[in-house]
């Protein structure tokens, strides 16, 4: 008796990996090419090599399924984004290297196949020493992918961090134009501020040229 033939399978999900996700970097190209990180097909890395300013200077990555990702992903399964830097120093006594570790920064999911997640390498203390010393210092930053399943991420409290992380950026900034304006106010009385007429025209001034230098710099302390 003939036997029936045999549906074809869909390839295993390590060998799909280059058509799963998408990763951007601002002012750079799009990129797609994760690797397998282990022979499991859960993990991806994405090694961020040529990037055209210190990491320290990029403030959000955007990480997204391509077409077709969301059905190749097990049922009930998104992506962890991690990064990892690895900053090796030239200079005396001994050149050696140095390792962040793998740090969180969101998750994507079949039903959010985009995200843009606020690094905070401006003011991550490895990164912004290695900034600093940047002739004696290079900075190899890896992204990594692990595909877990929802109810991992949603513990995690990934999913919707990004605004959140917004409205800390819009903290940070107001308090910089607060501290701005208290610097002129010369009077006692409580609860009133004098300010000079132009005070915000001098505040854009001056916040736009620290921002020129770092763009980070506002999360960095409240001055």
């Amino acid at each position: 008796m003939a036997q029936p033939a045999q549906q074809p399978q869909p390839p295993p999900l390590q060998q799909q990996q280059q058509q799963l996700f998408g990763a951007v970097v601002p002012g750079c190209p799009v990129r797609t090419d994760f690797v397998a990180a282990d022979a499991t097909g859960l993990k991806f890395t994405l090694n961020l090599s040529g990037l055209p300013v210190p990491p320290s200077s990029v403030p959000d990555i955007t990480l997204f399924l391509l077409p077709g990702a969301a059905e190749a992903l097990p049922p009930g399964h998104g992506a962890l984004l991690y990064w990892e830097a690895a900053v090796t120093t030239t200079g005396s006594p001994m050149p050696h290297t140095d390792s962040t570790g793998f740090e969180l920064l969101g998750a994507v999911s079949p039903d959010r196949p985009s995200g843009l997640f606020r690094t905070g390498w401006g003011s991550h203390s490895a990164l912004t020493r290695a900034a600093a010393v940047n002739a004696s210092t290079a900075v190899a930053v890896t992204l990594g992918i692990s595909i877990e399943p929802l109810a991992n991420i949603h513990n995690l409290q990934i999913v919707g961090r990004g605004a959140e992380d917004r409205l800390d950026v819009a903290r940070k900034i107001a308090r910089n134009l607060f501290n701005f304006l208290q610097s002129f106010d010369d009077t006692s009385r409580s609860g009133f501020m004098t300010v000079p007429h132009n005070v915000f025209e001098r505040w854009m001034t001056r916040f736009e040229n620290k921002f020129r230098v770092d763009p980070n710099f506002f999360m960095k302390d409240d001055d």
